[in-house]
This record gives structure tokens, C-alpha cells and sequence, in this order.
């Protein structure tokens, strides 16, 4: 029975793991990138990881990488968080394992998988945003990833307020300058908290400025989710990535906002179902669709 190998490359670690057809992850490892350690040990370390698991039996494997990339010839060009410049990542590989290698965004590979085998199964049109140490994104139609020229479903980089003038991160006004996690842990300051998960700690015990702060995390959102839905009209969007973990804290504001500012009603809006291992199976999806 063939198996694939996916892989998750992120600036501080890489998750690889062994995948079925079906999409399930039979076996998975994680691995610290060491990104600081320059471009030769982090090369190294993802054909460790792809070590794991390569064997006779293995058909394929894709690969997840932050943008941005030419996804065409399989180079990465410049991401922000790994020494990686101007890359041909797929020819490398597949120069070492002599079967067919895919790369892409690793929003991307998220959105996939949760469209093919997670809160989006069964629909047409997904929309997947991730939040993290940035806010990234993909669009899945049909159970195809949606590149533009190359480098559609850059969502986190949408303009949501074109007169911002305060100090934040990222682009300003983008999205991802107002709830990115840079951005969480500067307006926690005065709090206990030194990143989102602090944060959400900090909420759960009833803490009334963590919990502001998180439903300004929603509203900021939801005019991403109305942008999408009034271009797409997609059947679902979900939201995953770590900081989607305070989901009950930022949801009804989410929800609240999207309504108000769409022009068509909502779709359905649902956490990731398949969670941190989403873009691990949607990065095994690239390899089982040659």
C-alpha cells in the first residue's frame, strides 16, 4: 500500500510524518529546525527528518515552507524565518530520494489537508487562515490549492485599515499587524503574559484585559473572514495555528464582526479538525495527487 511523506518546515522546528492514502499519519517526528545555524544544518536537518521515514514503500513526498516561493520550480526565494535563499528545495530532494517531490506554502498544505480531510471535507470552495507568530492562509477549490501567479492566500497581508499610523508588525495595516503574535504580547504589556498562550491563561482565570484584548482578536479577524467571504463566498473557513487555541475566547466577537460586515450571510466557520498535524497530511496530499 503506497505511503508519503509529509513535511512541515517552520522557523523552530520540523514535523515529518509518515501518511497513508487516506490521509491518516502513522508515524511522526519533530525535529528543531536550528535555523540559526545557518542553511547547511538546517538542509541537513530536513533530510533527517525525511530519513525517518524514507523507504521503498514511501511514493512521494511534499513539503510545507513558509513563503515567499516560486512553487512552480520548486525553489524557495526569501522567507523571513529560515536561511534558505534562492533554494531549488524539490530538485535537492528529489535528487537524493529519486521519487517525485512537491512543494509548497505551508498555509497552503494546512488548507489542503483540512479541506480534503478535515473541517472542510466535502466542500467546494475552503478558506483556511492560520494564527501564529504571523497570520497566514490558504484557499482550497475543488481540492486544489488556489496559487494566483504563485503566491495566492497570502491572507494575513490584507489591508484592513489603510490609515493605520501606530508601531506594529508586519505590513501596516495588514492584518497580520493587528493580530499577529508579536502584536498579542506588545498589547499585553502590564500583564503577566509574555506570549498568547499567557494570554489565554490569563483569560480562563477571568483576567478582563487578557479577555479584551482577545476579542479585539476576533473583530480584527472577522473583517479578514467578511473580506474572504465577500470575494469567495466560500462553504467554510476555518481557523487554526496555535494562537487559534483561545477559540472560546475570541469566536463570538469573530463571528459578531463577519456578520456585520459581509455582504452575503456566513458560511460555515469552524476550528482546524485535524490541528497541528494539518499541514503535514495536506504536504503528504501534494505527493498523492501526481
Amino acid at each position: 500500500m503506497a505511503q508519503y511523506i509529509g513535511v512541515d518546515i517552520g522557523g523552530t522546528k520540523i514535523h515529518v510524518g509518515l501518511v497513508d492514502h487516506k490521509g491518516k499519519i502513522l508515524k511522526e517526528r519533530f525535529l528543531k529546525t536550528e535555523a540559526e545555524k545557518g542553511s547547511k544544518k538546517v538542509l541537513a536537518n530536513i533530510f533527517d527528518a525525511i530519513d525517518t521515514f524514507y523507504s521503498r514503500d514511501v511514493s512521494g513526498i511534499g513539503i510545507g515552507c513558509p513563503g515567499p516561493l516560486d512553487i512552480k520550480r520548486g525553489r524557495i526565494l526569501d522567507p523571513r524565518n529560515l536561511p534558505l535563499h534562492n533554494f531549488n528545495l524539490r530538485q535537492a530532494a528529489a535528487k537524493k530520494y529519486r521519487v517525485p517531490v512537491f512543494l509548497d506554502n505551508d498555509a497552503n498544505c494546512f488548507a489542503l489537508g483540512e479541506a480534503i480531510y478535515g473541517a472542510g471535507k466535502g466542500r467546494k470552495i475552503v478558506v483556511a487562515f492560520t494564527m501564529g507568530t504571523g497570520i497566514g492562509g490558504g484557499i482550497v477549490i475543488e481540492g486544489k490549492i488556489l496559487h494566483g501567479r504563485n503566491n495566492a492566500g497570502e491572507l494575513g497581508h490584507m489591508v484592513i485599515n489603510k490609515d493605520e499610523s501606530r508601531k506594529r508588525h508586519g505590513h501596516k495595516g495588514c492584518l497580520e499587524s493587528y493580530i499577529g503574535k508579536l502584536t498579542l504580547r506588545d498589547s499585553a504589556k502590564g500583564l503577566r503574559a509574555k506570549n498568547p498562550y499567557d494570554l489565554y491563561v490569563l483569560s480562563k482565570k477571568g483576567n478582563k484585559k487578557a479577555r479584551k484584548i482577545w476579542q479585539g482578536v476576533g473583530s480584527d479577524l472577522g473583517i479578514g473572514i467578511a473580506n474572504m467571504v465577500n470575494i469567495l463566498d466560500p462553504d467554510v473557513i476555518v481557523i487554526g495555528g496555535n494562537v487559534a487555541g483561545a477559540w472560546e475566547f475570541f469566536r463570538k466577537s469573530m463571528e459578531a464582526t463577519a456578520k456585520e460586515k459581509s455582504m452575503t450571510g456566513l458560511p460555515r466557520i469552524a476550528k482546524s479538525k485535524l490541528g497541528s498535524q494539518a499541514a503535514v497530511i495536506g504536504a503528504a496530499r501534494l505527493a498523492m495527487r501526481q
